[in-house]
């Protein structure tokens, strides 16, 4: 094998490692990284904000099927959620319900269930990273 065969060959490794982290694809993963966005004037018309999409923290949901519990933590903070009682089918599809506030969280295919003119819309991790190279060169 030639040096750049090699060197091919860990480009294309590469390649493939950043395309499975960016579209998710990991099956022996136990997380769910929810990036999510909110109006920042909270006028929505059909889900068209009129003003501009603002980042939210990065939300890590990590599953547990054994013991039917999910585990929420936002990206830098230290306070997590505990939602127990889940119905769980794999990490990107479960139901749970919020004690405190009595209302379910829905995860279907991997993208929450949001209630009707929620001020809020869930995007891709490569919507994401797109904005966060658009904020760097800007």
């Amino acid at each position: 094998m030639s040096f750049s065969d090699f060197i091919l060959a860990i480009l294309v490794l590469i390649g493939a490692a950043c395309v499975i982290w960016i579209l998710d694809l990991n099956p022996y993963s136990k997380q769910l990284q929810v990036y999510s966005q909110t109006c920042d004037n909270m006028i929505l018309e059909n889900t068209y904000c009129k003003g501009n999409w603002q980042d939210n923290p990065i939300e890590t949901f990590t599953v547990n099927q054994e013991a039917a519990k999910i585990i929420s933590k936002l990206e830098n903070q230290l306070d997590t959620q505990i939602y127990e009682e889940c119905a769980i089918q794999d990490r990107k599809n479960w139901v749970c319900t919020d004690e405190l506030t009595q209302q379910n969280i829905s995860i279907k295919d991997g993208l929450i269930i949001y209630t009707e003119n929620n001020d809020r819309r869930q995007i891709t991790r490569l919507e994401w990273l797109q904005n966060k190279v658009l904020e760097f060169v800007n």
